[in-house]
């Protein structure tokens, strides 16, 4: 789970913004004690109108351990995820995270451009005090990093060498147990680095899976194929279960013609040549008697919310955090607060972090009695930079509804809108 965390010079964020996850005790659903004596909220929500940046703080969040975790076979490879803020460019990227990985928390820092890490340290407490990891700094082009381990790390002086040579400009440290054997002296890098690799997601998890395939691999797993089956009932979609299946596919002869012209291999041919395709029906159920419906005929809303069930049951099984953007698109209110009670009711070590436009959730007991979990977003119109305030810091009494204060401007991240008439003369 994640403590805090705050970015410097990335994207449309030019000063220093941050998130805090920390709560003050075990006050409600919303909290967990991810260690003895520390409370973090399992939620936050970000509001604010189009193109403030809200989606940028996941983003950031997604880079500073996609950056930790990430390796790189070439020294000249760009950090793709360089993206300063436009008007200072020329000055690297600053981010700090602080974060629990198997009840171990870990603090690391990070600067870089797009060609360098310039610096980077990462502390750890092993036995609830300060520990140095390692730490790193920038020599210079084709030089070797600087880069020092902690005591308590207990590394071989063979194994800190080979860690310096795998270690290239443009990726962490941590990052070299991913690409070189060494040691079982790494022990501490190899279980982080795989915790951060299985626990951390990517904004709106992996993106790759199509739909089918995620029901397909749900379907094969009993328990996962129940929890599927309980949430689609439980949506009032009528929906009573599904199943895979095999569909005839229609390839035209002109499409076949084209194909088997193209200078592709042969697996790749009978692939798009395939005539039947994987698919998924869906058992719907009525007073008449029960029926199949194709996925092709579900609603837009129904495969957004099949799609956001992976990530649900992941943390509701395990200790996973996910970055979910636009949450709420597509569904109704109801079931947007119900998927959201049903993660907070059942998990423990997991952490959600949203975005999301659906300004009824502030109006819930739940919410505006932990305004903590709500970040407000907004744009400066000096310096067009995103700026992020926590709910609990406007000063609200507690008796002040949240969503009615919101709704009337009173905690800003709200679009200016113009006058609703247009004229197109000169």
């Amino acid at each position: 789970m994640i403590r805090d965390f705050w970015v410097k010079n990335y994207l449309s964020i030019r000063d220093k913004q941050g998130l805090s996850f920390l709560a003050k005790g075990p006050s409600s659903e919303l909290v967990t004690e991810v260690a003895d004596g520390v409370f973090l909220y399992k939620l936050g929500i970000l509001y604010g109108s189009n193109a403030s940046g809200k989606s940028n703080m996941l983003i950031a969040l997604n880079e500073v351990f996609r950056l930790l975790v990430s390796p790189k076979s070439d020294a000249t490879q760009r950090i793709n995820g360089s993206i300063p803020f436009a008007l200072t460019k020329d000055d690297p990227i600053e981010m700090h995270v602080s974060f629990y990985a198997n009840g171990i928390r870990y603090d690391y820092d990070v600067r870089f451009n797009e060609k360098y890490i310039l610096n980077e340290v990462l502390y750890y407490y092993p036995n609830k005090s300060k520990s140095l990891f390692y730490e790193r700094s920038f020599v210079g082009e084709n030089i070797q990093a600087d880069v020092k381990f902690g005591a308590s790390l207990k590394l071989q002086i063979k194994t800190q060498d080979s860690i310096r040579e795998n270690t290239l400009n443009n990726h962490s440290v941590l990052s070299v147990c991913r690409k070189a054997a060494l040691t079982e002296d790494i022990a501490p890098f190899n279980v982080l680095h795989g915790w951060i690799m299985e626990n951390y997601h990517d904004v709106d998890g992996d993106v790759e899976k199509g739909i089918v395939e995620i029901l397909k691999n749900a379907y094969n797993n009993p328990q996962k194929r129940k929890f599927y089956n309980t949430m689609l009932q439980k949506a009032d979609l009528n929906i009573l279960e599904y199943r895979p299946v095999v569909e005839d596919r229609f390839v035209s002869a002109e499409f076949r013609e084209r194909i088997q012209k193209e200078n592709i291999p042969e697996e790749v041919k009978d692939a798009l040549l395939k005539p039947t395709s994987d698919s998924v029906a869906f058992v719907n159920h009525s007073m008449a008697g029960d029926f199949d419906i194709p996925l092709n005929w579900q609603s837009k809303g129904t495969i957004k919310y099949i799609r956001i069930l992976d990530a649900l049951y992941d943390m509701i099984t395990n200790s996973h955090v996910y970055y979910l953007d636009e949450l709420g698109e597509d569904l109704h209110n109801d079931l947007l607060y119900y998927y959201l009670n049903v993660f907070l009711f059942n998990s423990d070590k997991s952490q959600l972090i949203i975005t999301s436009q659906e300004t009824t959730l502030l109006s819930q007991d739940l919410i505006n009695e932990n305004r903590g979990v709500v970040w407000f977003v907004e744009k400066n119109k000096e310096t067009a930079s995103s700026e992020y305030s926590r709910g609990d810091s406007f000063g609200l009494h507690k008796n002040l509804s949240l969503y009615n204060s919101y709704r009337i401007g009173r905690l800003g991240a709200k679009p200016e809108l113009g006058s609703i008439f247009i004229n197109l003369e000169d």
